[in-house]
């Protein structure tokens, strides 16, 4: 959304959001830092799927209000919320909305994970190729329309007569030239069309036997 939209929506938000933007929002307030259960806050902040350096997020929030987060309950809540975090189908969820791996999984779990992270990643990268070709194509019929166009015209001025044999001759070598590129132009359609129909059909077979 751009900042012109944001002012229409409201300029009260627009100026708290900007500070965020600038200066980075909080992660916790006053009451939350004084009342926080270390651990609880590690458990949801790694089955976010957030790293363990996001703690220093938490660090800085707290710092304001005279608090410091405990580093050892925290790093074991962030443990055990990993583990729920990765699991394959959450790795495919991930990797299907195109966000990176960040290395949270431990050991034992990574493997699955990443298989199925790339799996999901796979289908994201061909959709968006798909999506490439598509408005590519979208491009491409348009300026073949102007192509054509230009070819009546063309094609009129010479069925009109009255023209000059230097005139007839310079027209009929711009009426070569644009039908040249009509057909360079053309052919470079169907070949996208053709890609966009394989990665369709690809995209197909993959998201329905994927098993997540």
């Amino acid at each position: 959304m751009t900042l012109t939209g944001l002012m229409r929506i409201s300029p009260t938000f627009t100026v708290i959001l900007l500070n965020c933007l600038l200066a980075g929002c909080a992660t916790m307030d006053k009451s939350e830092c004084r009342a926080a259960d270390w651990r609880a806050v590690g458990f949801e902040d790694g089955a976010a799927g957030r790293a363990v350096s996001h703690i220093g997020q938490h660090r800085r929030a707290c710092a304001e209000h005279g608090v410091a987060p405990d580093l050892a309950a925290y790093r074991g809540g962030h443990a055990e919320g990993a583990r729920h975090f990765c699991n394959p189908a959450n790795g495919f969820r991930q990797g299907r909305t195109g966000r990176d791996y960040s290395g949270l999984c431990p050991a034992d779990l990574e493997d699955e994970f990443l298989a199925a992270h790339a799996t999901g990643r796979h289908l994201y990268d061909l959709q968006r190729e798909i999506d490439r070709l598509q408005s590519d194509t979208v491009g491409m019929h348009e300026d073949l329309q102007t192509l054509l166009h230009r070819r009546d015209n063309l094609e009129n001025l010479l069925a009109a007569g009255g023209l000059s044999t230097r005139d007839r001759e310079l027209l009929l070598e711009q009426y070569r030239k644009l039908q040249s590129s009509i057909a360079l132009l053309d052919a470079d359609i169907q070949a996208f069309e053709l890609e966009a129909a394989r990665l369709q059909g690809e995209y197909r077979v993959l998201n329905a036997t994927h098993g997540y």
